[in-house]
């Protein structure tokens, strides 16, 4: 491979790339300290959400068994109100 091609592959595999190769949509994710997550595919969107959600469920579970129905109220309650926002890039 030429050094060229190489720099291609690296450009492509780089999900914080402004400079990809192909038309894939990339997405931000605003996260609840408005922290963005910029340059994101669909694949990472998914990846973390699933990840908010299995921390989620495991918050609120260990909640219910440890203090009660009030205290996995309050785990839901937080994580409703602090839903991450996601836009498409242009």
């Amino acid at each position: 491979m030429t050094p060229d091609q190489n720099d291609e592959i690296e450009t492509f595999n780089d999900p914080n790339s402004c400079y990809r190769l192909d038309d894939e949509p990339l997405y931000t994710i605003t996260e609840w300290d408005n922290t963005e997550l910029v340059h994101q595919t669909k694949d990472e969107v998914i990846d973390y959400t699933v990840k908010e959600l299995t921390t989620f469920l495991f918050r609120i579970n260990t909640a219910y068994s440890e203090e009660g129905e009030e205290a996995a109220f309050e785990v839901a309650k937080n994580y409703l109100e602090k839903f991450s926002a996601i836009e498409e890039e242009e």
